[in-house]
């Protein structure tokens, strides 16, 4: 299954909180979507792997998602290995993606960094005729990188407003991770009462810097072409 834009993720949830939005208005505007995420999530402290799969795969029919595909890789030992390089070349080149998403390369969390370079390195190599991986060479037009725990001037912001809620309806269904029992769960930033409240400050904020409601941001290595400057928006 071919996409437009594909979004790799450490964990089930993370590309709900960075890229969800995202996603969404492009399913909406026709566009194909995939998911990979490399872990199972296994080492969260609430849920398991097969109710996180199944919360994963909700998630990805609220976002319009073609699939999702889970590399299972060690979660919280995420690292720079030849067969995790491998398996993420194949899936880029099963996809054939005009872009891809990946976590920013700055975070607090080890797993989320290490899937930012893994994701790079894949891109670069999924288009090398010689790299041995599954699949003929390809190589996306470009990667854009999400923000999760770390938040960093963007270099573009997609307007999701009219996407949020839906953005926030996908993101509930990881209820193992979002939601809070005292009798049996353990308490972490995400189950925090003031997790979402936080998100949506954090949406509102960037969406404010392009005169929108929500916002999502994401940074960008490259110098950004440019065919048509009346496409460009933003205010003076």
């Amino acid at each position: 299954m071919t996409v437009d834009l594909l979004a790799f993720g450490a964990h089930p949830d993370d590309v709900e909180i960075g890229a969800g939005g995202t996603l969404i208005k492009h399913h909406s505007d026709g566009y194909k979507t995939g998911i990979v995420d490399l872990t199972a999530g296994e080492m969260g402290s609430n849920g398991t792997p097969q109710i996180r799969r199944k919360e994963a795969l909700a998630a990805s029919e609220v976002l319009g998602a073609e699939f999702r595909h889970c590399l299972k890789l060690p979660d919280a030992k995420i690292s720079r290995d030849e067969e995790a390089i491998k398996s993420i070349v194949k899936e880029i080149r099963a996809a054939k993606p005009k872009v891809v998403l990946a976590p920013y390369w700055k975070d607090r969390h080890p797993d989320h960094v290490n899937t930012s370079k893994l994701v790079t390195e894949s891109c670069f190599k999924a288009g090398l005729k010689k790299f041995e991986a599954t699949g003929p060479p390809y190589r996306p037009q470009a990667v854009v990188y999400y923000f999760l725990a770390a938040v960093d001037e963007p270099d573009f912001i997609v307007d999701i407003a009219e996407e949020y809620e839906t953005k926030t309806e996908a993101l509930l269904c990881h209820t193992s991770q979002v939601s809070y029992n005292q009798e049996h769960d353990f308490q972490t930033v995400l189950n925090d009462s003031t997790f979402l409240d936080k998100l949506d400050a954090r949406f509102r904020y960037l969406g404010s810097l392009v005169d929108a409601q929500y916002g999502e941001g994401f940074k960008y290595k490259q110098t950004i072409k440019v065919s048509d400057l009346t496409m460009l928006e933003g205010g003076v």
